[in-house]
């Protein structure tokens, strides 16, 4: 997962890893069949991840449990977060994995096996065909297809949908933060938006809205006219948070460059330490690295950097 997706990850992380904002998700973008039949009263995020370390490279997975509505069974309702921001034919195959990673723990936890209903949540620039297991063998008989496992999962494309269906969720934070999301590439959309984007997020939990407050910044920039134009209600909080946020990024940048700082000159050092017991006492590799305190492949380093000197 690269260091973009990263951002997009921890933001949605942090936003349906609350239970509210996780309802109210469901709620809205669950098929009807699958919500009607839901006690979302009983909802409880799981300590679980079913994903294993090549998934872990492109997905991330919030699990829910949620009882159903007759009493019979708790479901496990699985957010699989996908970043790419290129379709990828072949994400019902890493989808198929998860299922059976996740009906393998309930069975290793010698747990009652559990429906797990993964949702896709994607919000990249390309269009993505929805792809079944089966839909990826092509001219296959039908014969033939009954030895490929047989599943479908949930499928919500941020961009399929228009602002307007977006605004029509109830929950204001929501909306913000899926708009967010939708518009993430586009810079210029963000800039326009931010006061709105804002002002409507600032109707969320307060942890949640500093998550918001960083995340739109990192995508679009909240320039001083943007943030004059806040209303006092809300201004003091994103500045404040802002304020935070870049003295953080400041602090840890100057760290890092003074742990360089030191790093070369301690590397300057035992460069000058080791050059002058092979050319001034005629040592040896080995016996120069222990002296020294440095590898022998360091002491190598130095003997070829002082015959091109010569």
């Amino acid at each position: 997962m690269s260091n973009n997706d990263t951002i997009h990850d921890n933001f949605i992380r942090s936003i349906l890893a609350n239970k509210k904002m996780a309802r109210d998700y469901f709620k809205n973008y669950l098929p009807a069949f699958v919500s009607k039949r839901l006690n979302f009263s009983t909802l409880t995020q799981l300590p679980d991840t079913y994903l294993s370390d090549d998934l872990k490279k492109s997905m991330s997975d919030i699990v829910y449990s949620c009882r159903r509505k007759d009493g019979k069974d708790a479901v496990k309702v699985s957010l699989l977060i996908e970043h790419k921001s290129y379709p990828d034919k072949y994400t019902s195959i890493q989808i198929g994995g998860y299922i059976f990673s996740a009906l393998q723990k309930q069975v290793q936890n010698r747990e009652p096996l559990s429906l797990v209903i993964p949702v896709l949540l994607y919000h990249g620039k390309g269009k993505w065909q929805y792809r079944t297991l089966t839909n990826l063998f092509e001219n296959l008989d039908e014969d033939w297809k009954r030895y490929l496992p047989g599943f479908e999962y949930i499928y919500n494309d941020l961009g399929a949908l228009t602002d307007t269906q977006v605004r029509a969720l109830n929950n204001k934070f929501l909306t913000a933060s899926f708009l967010a999301l939708k518009h993430s590439f586009e810079k210029e959309w963000l800039e326009s938006n931010a006061v709105q984007l804002l002002v409507l997020a600032s109707q969320g939990p307060i942890n949640l809205q500093k998550g918001f407050i960083i995340y739109l910044y990192s995508r679009g920039r909240l320039e001083e006219k943007i943030l004059n134009s806040l209303p006092e209600s809300i201004k003091k909080n994103v500045m404040n948070t802002l304020d935070i946020y870049i003295e953080k990024g400041r602090k840890e940048g100057m760290e890092k460059g003074i742990e360089k700082g030191i790093e070369k000159g301690m590397e300057k050092k035992s460069f000058e330490v080791v050059e002058n017991l092979i050319t001034e006492l005629g040592l040896s590799d080995k016996q120069a690295a222990r002296i020294a305190e440095v590898s022998e492949t360091f002491v190598k380093k130095v003997r070829i950097a002082l015959r091109k000197k010569k």
